[in-house]
C-alpha cells in the first residue's frame, strides 16, 4: 500500500499540473473517488490518484459526452424535409414511452429510444414516398423489422428489471419474512404485549399475506427501480 501524502506533497502537484488540466481525480477519505477542478481540491483531505509512473490522473476536456457535430441540410428544401421529419418523430407515441418508462438499465433505454426514433423516421419517410406517389413498400419492411426489436427490447428490459426484484415466491424469502415475523413476535412479547393481543395481530397480518399483497409489493419494487 503506497504511503499517504502529505499536505505539501499535494500541494505540489497541484501547481505542477500539466497545461489544460482541468480536473484531477482525487479520493476522500473513505476511498470515494470524484474529478475536481484543481481549485476544489482540498490539500488535506483529499488523496491526488496517481498513475503508474507517478504522475497525477487529470481530465483535460470538459466532463460528459462528446458533443456530435450535425451538419446543416444542403438546400432549402432538404432543410424543410428535414424540419417536418424532426417534427414528426417528436410526437411519436412510442418514442415518449420509451422516454418516460424507463427500465433501469442505461443501455438499454438508450437503444430503445433509438429504436423508436428510428421507428418514427421510418414512417415519416413511408408518408413521405406516398406522398410522391413512390412505392414504400420497402419502407414499410424496415419499419417492420424496427418494431420488432422494439419489442424483443422491451421484453429484455422487463427480463432485467424483474431479475432485479426480491422473488416473493422463493424458499429463501419464505425463510427471510417466516424469521422476521418470529422476531416480530418476540418484540411484542418483551414489549409486554398480552398473548391474546399478539395472537390476534399476527392472524390479522398472515391473512392480508394473499396474493394481491403480492401483487402489491412486487409493483413497489418496480417503483423504487425506476
Amino acid at each position: 500500500m503506497s504511503k499517504p501524502q502529505t499536505k505539501e506533497e499535494r500541494e505540489y502537484i497541484l501547481a505542477n499540473l500539466p497545461a489544460g488540466t482541468r480536473r484531477v481525480l482525487t479520493l476522500n477519505q473513505v476511498g470515494k473517488q470524484s474529478y475536481k477542478v484543481p481549485a476544489d481540491v482540498d490539500p488535506i483531505n483529499d488523496e491526488i490518484a496517481l498513475a503508474m509512473d507517478g504522475s497525477p490522473i487529470i481530465m483535460r476536456g470538459n466532463p460528459g459526452r462528446v458533443k456530435r457535430t450535425r451538419l446543416p441540410p444542403a438546400t432549402p428544401a432538404i432543410l424543410e424535409v428535414s424540419d417536418a421529419r424532426d417534427g414528426y418523430i417528436a410526437t411519436s407515441i412510442i418514442l415518449k414511452e420509451a422516454k418516460r418508462d424507463s427500465g433501469g438499465d442505461p443501455l438499454l433505454d438508450e437503444v430503445m429510444r433509438g429504436l423508436a426514433e428510428e421507428a418514427a423516421s421510418l414512417e415519416f419517410d413511408r408518408l413521405e414516398a406516398q406522398r410522391h406517389g413512390q412505392d414504400a413498400s420497402h419502407i414499410s419492411m424496415r419499419r417492420t423489422r424496427v418494431l420488432k426489436s422494439i419489442a424483443e427490447t422491451v421484453m429484455k428490459r422487463k427480463q432485467v428489471l424483474e431479475a432485479t426484484l426480491i422473488d416473493l415466491d422463493s424458499p429463501e424469502f419464505s425463510a427471510l419474512f417466516s424469521y422476521m415475523l418470529e422476531t416480530f413476535k418476540e418484540s411484542m412479547t418483551i414489549a409486554g404485549c398480552r398473548p391474546e393481543l399478539t395472537e390476534t395481530v399476527f392472524t390479522r397480518l398472515v391473512g392480508s399475506l394473499d396474493e394481491s399483497w403480492k401483487e402489491d409489493a412486487r409493483r413497489r419494487m418496480k417503483e423504487k427501480r425506476k
